[in-house]
């Protein structure tokens, strides 16, 4: 497989010959070939490497079976008091608890 973005002699005559091909199939617009030479260097590098947009890229988070990402509940306690009272010192817990058994003890102590 050849690399896309090494420059070669066949590649940039390649590239000259594509810009050349679409400026002709638009008509020959006053701005020549030379204004094709970006488009015809990408359609070159796909022709050259076909499959570099097939690779997979593993997600950074779980994703739901919807696709979805699945975040862990505890990322909630670095968003601040999320309402409740209207107190910024407030010491009560209002996001997800941990274990079942923190949050049956935090409702039996409130």
């Amino acid at each position: 497989m050849e690399n896309p973005l090494e420059d070669s002699p066949q590649r940039d005559a390649r590239i000259k010959a594509k810009a050349r091909e679409m400026w002709i199939a638009d008509g020959k617009p006053t701005c020549g070939p030379e204004g094709y030479m970006e488009a015809a260097t990408d359609l070159i590098g796909m022709e050259i490497n076909p499959d570099a947009g097939e690779i997979p890229v593993e997600s950074p988070v779980p994703l739901a079976p919807n696709g979805e990402p699945i975040e862990d509940a505890k990322i909630q306690e670095n968003l601040g008091n999320l309402g409740g009272s209207m107190d910024e010192q407030d010491d009560r817990q209002e996001v997800p608890f941990g274990t079942r058994e923190e949050e049956e003890k935090a409702l039996k102590d409130s």
